[in-house]
């Protein structure tokens, strides 16, 4: 089932349940209903709150990892994160070094799709030069290349 569907499913749902909930009220009277309210405003309370707090560590848990995976590089690859200063990267030689040999028409292992963006990451790629990525930092970043 695609997103759009399921937002509109959730939506006819949530809607009907509304309207069900607004008539079942209704019927029991003013007194009655108050209290259902009180009962079923502490279960949204509290349900929001345990979603904001496994959110909160979702966040933590996902942040900061870096990988190089599946990958033929040529050259050198900097990854740089959470720093607390600033950061400078001197390359220094004659350019980018030539990939590794690998045989014609011959992917990178690991193919498919990347993995959950929580990091830096490489992935599935052939780069014939130097990758540099740089997140988090305090200060300034400098990236130089000279002979």
């Amino acid at each position: 089932m695609t997103a759009k569907a399921q937002a509109w499913v959730g939506g006819t749902v949530a809607g009907a349940a509304l309207v069900g909930l607004a008539v079942y009220l209704a019927v029991v009277g003013l007194d009655e209903a108050d209290k259902w309210a009180s009962v079923l405003g502490l279960f949204v309370a509290v349900v929001g709150l345990v979603v904001s707090v496994v959110g909160v560590w979702r966040e933590r848990s996902a942040s900061g990892g870096q990988s190089v995976t599946d990958s033929v590089i040529g050259g050198g690859v900097a990854q740089v994160s959470g720093t607390g200063g600033s950061v400078r990267i001197t390359r220094r030689g004659t350019g980018p070094a030539a990939p590794p040999p690998v045989a014609p028409g011959t992917p990178p292992a690991g193919g498919g799709a990347p993995p959950a963006d929580d990091g830096q990451r490489v992935h599935g790629s052939t780069i014939p030069g130097p990758v540099d990525q740089v997140q988090g930092t305090v200060g300034d970043v400098t990236i130089e290349e000279g002979p």
